[in-house]
């Protein structure tokens, strides 16, 4: 199975740089994954945040941007509801690097639910396998230029944080919730407190608040002040989700399209930084034996009647959207009344094509090996 980047050009290693307001990512995008952390309260107090302060302001300006943002919507579960409407299942999708963005109404998605074998901890190896542009649309140029696109700054991608960076350790863990009889669902609060602390620095999460049981689609990450001046919150809403099975050897598909907010300060005094990014991860899990001479089909069953298994080979793949209005903005083209040049008048048909399409791929690898917790 390829990755949606598996063509992808070489990645190019940049320092880092400031764009705007704030960090650009390395031209070979990093991923990144980490513990999970609690807030603490003497560092909070430390910077001043009291009703009205910084966290107060952040929270107004989310509610406020969440409202005036049409292109946010809820859509389905895609194992129930979306993937029901699609004629090609998600492995054929991604093997042929199809990635519409998804913003049709349904109903709200479901926990992702997954494999038995997935279940413990696991020490994470993450490598960057590289991107591309696949639009036709758009000058690639263009696009470079663009902070605002998925992946481009330090910490657009929550799941990979710093896309181009190469090897990057972490762990991560998946868990029935202490009862056996539950599913496994991923230890979202871990895995994402251990990603960004993998990627931007140690003890960079101040706290991740999601609730599985409650809301499965919104986390929210709190970064400590001065980390990174690209976030000092993110806002995490997931938009669908979609998963499938090969038989042939077991590979588990999981997809989730995310809206990501992310909000800081600007140099406006009164006015906090928000950028919003539309994208789709998927990730492919496959059971490897303990042995590269190995069989699967040897390993034994655990006390879940789950085959366990101790090494599996992932891959992730991303695809990025524009916004709306930059899809506008791109595809104005110039206009003449009379011979007389005017402003560029932005192609509708164009522009809602180019909002809909993913404008750039990542591609990572990455090598899981358990840690903990045999089921």
């Amino acid at each position: 199975m390829k990755s949606a980047a598996a063509a992808a050009t070489p990645s190019v290693s940049t320092s880092r740089e400031r764009v705007g307001h704030g960090e650009r990512a390395s031209r070979r995008p990093r991923v990144s994954a980490t513990t999970s952390s609690r807030r603490r309260g003497d560092a909070t107090r430390a910077h001043g945040e009291g009703k009205g302060g910084r966290r107060a302001f952040l929270s107004a300006a989310t509610v406020s941007l969440a409202l005036g943002a049409p292109s946010f919507v809820v859509v389905g579960d895609g194992r129930d509801g979306v993937a029901a409407a699609r004629t090609e299942l998600l492995s054929e999708r991604l093997s042929e690097k199809k990635f519409p963005k998804q913003v049709f109404a349904s109903s709200r998605p479901g926990t992702m639910t997954y494999p038995g074998w997935l279940e413990g901890e696991w020490l994470t190896t993450t490598d960057f396998a590289g991107y591309e542009f696949p639009s036709k649309l758009i000058d690639k140029g263009s696009l470079t230029r663009e902070a605002t696109t998925p992946g481009f700054q330090k910490l657009s991608l929550a799941y990979v944080p710093d896309v181009g960076r190469d090897t990057t350790r972490y762990r991560m863990r998946f868990t029935r919730g202490g009862k056996r009889e539950n599913p496994v669902t991923e230890d979202r609060v871990f895995n994402l407190t251990e990603i960004i602390n993998a990627y931007i620095g140690e003890d960079a999460v101040e706290e991740v608040e999601y609730d599985g049981l409650k809301d499965p689609n919104r986390a929210t990450i709190r970064l400590k002040h001065g980390v990174s001046n690209n976030a000092e919150r993110i806002e995490l809403f997931t938009n669908a989700r979609e998963s499938e099975t090969r038989q042939s050897d077991q590979t588990f598909f999981a997809s989730e399209t995310l809206r990501q907010v992310t909000l800081g300060y600007s140099t406006s005094y009164g006015v906090a930084r928000m950028v919003p990014t539309d994208y789709t991860h998927v990730w492919t899990y496959t059971p490897l034996p303990d042995v590269d001479s190995g069989s699967v089909d040897e390993q034994r069953v655990g006390q879940t009647d789950s085959k366990v298994v101790n090494r599996v080979k992932v891959t992730l793949s991303t695809a990025g959207y524009l916004q709306p209005n930059d899809a506008l903005k791109y595809t104005a083209r110039p206009t003449s009344q009379d011979g007389v040049p005017s402003a560029p008048v932005p192609q509708v048909g164009a522009a809602s094509a180019l909002a809909f399409e993913p404008v750039v791929l990542y591609s990572h690898v990455m090598l899981l090996e358990r840690v903990g917790c045999v089921p």
